[in-house]
This record gives C-alpha cells, sequence and structure tokens, in this order.
C-alpha cells in the first residue's frame, strides 16, 4: 500500500517537473517575447515595487495589453493593459538597473486602471518594447545623433 502511494506521487511530481520545464521552453523560444524590468512610478499595483526588482521577466505585446510572464518557472502570467505611453523612449544609466546590457531604455506607460509603469530591456529590444507605441520609438531617435 505504500509502495503504491509513493509511486503514484512520484508519478505525479515527474508529469508536474516534466510540464514545467516544457513551460520554459515554451517561453524562451518564443520570438516575440522580450526580457524586461518593471517598476511602478506612480499609483498601486499589486506586485509591483517603486524600486528595480533583482531579477528579469519577460514580455510580450498582444494588441496595448503588455503580457508579462513572472516567477520561477514563468508560470505566473499577468495582462497589464496599457492606456497610453508618456514621454519617448530614455536611456539609463547602467548603474541605475542592472542585468539588462550596458544601454538599457525605458519607456514610462499609463495603466488603464491608473498607475503609472516604467519598463526597462536592453537597448536591442527597443522596438520590441514600443510595441503598440511607435511613436514613442520615432521620437526617441529624431535627436539622437546617429538620426541623420
Amino acid at each position: 500500500m505504500v509502495w503504491t502511494f509513493v509511486a503514484v506521487l512520484t508519478g505525479i511530481v515527474a508529469i508536474g517537473a516534466g510540464l514545467l520545464i516544457l513551460q520554459l521552453i515554451w517561453t524562451r523560444r518564443r520570438l516575440d517575447l522580450f526580457r524586461c524590468k518593471i517598476r511602478l512610478i506612480d499609483g498601486w499595483l499589486p506586485g509591483y515595487a517603486s524600486t528595480w526588482p533583482k531579477l528579469a521577466t519577460r514580455a510580450v505585446w498582444e494588441h496595448d495589453v503588455l503580457i508579462v510572464y513572472r516567477g520561477v518557472g514563468v508560470v505566473r502570467v499577468e495582462g497589464l493593459a496599457v492606456a497610453c505611453a508618456r514621454g519617448t523612449v530614455r536611456t539609463l544609466a547602467r548603474r541605475e538597473v542592472s542585468r539588462l546590457g550596458r544601454h538599457p531604455v525605458a519607456l514610462d506607460l499609463v495603466l488603464d486602471c491608473g498607475p503609472r509603469i516604467e519598463v526597462a530591456v536592453p537597448a536591442s529590444a527597443q522596438s520590441q518594447l514600443c510595441g503598440p507605441y511607435l511613436v514613442a520609438e520615432v521620437q526617441a531617435d529624431r535627436g539622437s545623433k546617429n538620426s541623420r
């Protein structure tokens, strides 16, 4: 009886681990996902702080909703409905946000429910960060020296 219970429990754990590994592989291989860090600028949003998190998450745009994959094993999925982008893409100091490369960039977003968040990404993911708010990227490039 005990051995049957142990065998069933081992099988359940193995299936759960297999599904977790498949979820990790699936989220890592999606081409439209980008690494990011999200912090709260104004207002209140459960699960987000006003400081940059230590670990990066992954996100993807679906229309005007930023879908964020968070947590160990990327099993927590949240949709952040965005009302508009505030300002343009700006370059952050490397010491301001860590583990996003040498020249991370950020964009302020206003959510439909009121709070303002700032999303930081590596410079290579700038166009993915802008998503449906392409004007924020175009205006940021307009004033740079390399845009001639």
